[in-house]
């Protein structure tokens, strides 16, 4: 535990002061990621931890009320939290050790922002979970206003039927566009060879997928993680099985050659990466799809992503890869860098 005790949640003046809170939080309970998703009877998954102590926004309030509990706060404490959290959302601040809340821009002097009906909980009575409020309902329109997508419709076809030559040629020219970008698509898909996998989301911090350990320090076996593309490792060979589809080989010069297989064909989330004897196995097996900025890769055999542990939010050496369900974000975009054969792998 790195601090005498938790940290307050009463200081914090916007989301993102209230989302570091949380991290202080996790950081003086002494809990990793995995220990505090064990510590929450399962509600706290790793993966949606990071997510949340990766943004700006305040969370959710049953999230607070789990994480704060899986920290060790007892009920009195959860509920500070709470509050905390409600006051912020209501854009009032409660001031440490006194119980009183003070306004912020956009109130209207009572303690309610303007333009909502959240309002603080009084400071005196106890705070449980409750889902966030709903959203107002949508004004109501006039008359006239409801009828207009109809006119805009009916003129719409009048349109349509007028330049109906015309639309028929732009809709066949972007068919036509489309499978020539699916044709450049998988012209640029990589060629076999010898390659630096460097993810989207670190790729201005000179880290590559590599050989390294857990950082937990549970098994002493190598695993694909991030460290430094400087950093000595296995050489990594890119194999094509199949249209898109691609086996990663690692050079030792020790051990000789593997294949980066799925711990134990696992098909869910958070499953490591490691060398194996190469058996042409489904999770074995990578299908690389496409993206503006690089490729997924998805292994075979399950269908889901490969990104850091820990998601967009973990930037560090020693990340370990694994299998995700897909997200969009950077951590699971992959960029191939060519680069020349290894000094020691031998030729032919």
């Amino acid at each position: 535990m790195d601090e005498d005790g938790p940290p307050d949640p009463a200081q914090a003046t916007t989301g993102a002061e209230y989302v570091a809170a949380l991290a202080r939080l996790r950081r003086w309970s002494g809990l990793t990621y995995r220990r505090l998703a064990s510590a929450s009877g399962g509600a706290l998954p790793v993966s949606t931890v990071a997510g949340v102590l990766g943004r700006t926004t305040l969370p959710r309030e049953d999230f607070v009320a789990a994480f704060t509990a899986a920290c060790g706060l007892d009920e009195a404490e959860t509920d500070r939290w709470i509050r905390a959290r409600r006051n912020l959302a209501a854009g009032t601040v409660e001031q440490a050790g006194t119980g009183e809340q003070t306004g912020t821009s956009g109130q209207n002097g009572t303690g309610e922002q303007a333009g909502t009906s959240e309002i603080g909980p009084d400071p005196g009575t106890p705070v449980r979970p409750s889902p966030d409020p709903a959203e107002p309902a949508p004004p109501r329109r006039s008359l006239a206003r409801r009828w207009w997508p109809a006119i805009a419709v009916a003129a719409g076809l009048a349109v349509a039927l007028l330049f109906a030559p015309t639309l028929i040629r732009g809709v066949g020219d972007m068919l036509e566009g489309r499978a020539a970008a699916s044709q450049t698509a998988t012209a640029q898909a990589p060629q076999d060879g010898w390659y630096q996998i460097v993810p989207a989301h670190v790729a201005d911090r000179g880290l590559c997928v590599s050989e390294g350990r857990e950082r937990s320090g549970r098994t002493n076996r190598p695993l694909a993680v991030q460290v430094s593309c400087s950093a000595e490792g296995p050489g990594i060979y890119l194999k094509a099985l199949g249209p898109g589809v691609y086996e990663i080989q690692w050079h030792h010069p020790k051990e000789g050659v593997g294949c980066l297989s799925v711990d134990g064909a696992y098909l869910g989330d958070e499953a490591l990466l490691a060398p194996s004897e190469c058996i042409s196995a489904a999770h074995q097996r990578f299908l690389l799809e496409r993206d503006r900025t690089g490729f997924r890769l998805r292994p075979v055999h399950s269908g889901k992503c490969l990104g850091a542990l820990y998601g967009e939010a973990d930037i560090h050496p020693g990340a370990e890869i694994a299998q995700l369900a897909c997200s969009g974000k950077r951590d699971q975009i992959f960029r191939f860098v060519p680069v020349d054969r290894p000094s020691w792998v031998k030729t032919g």
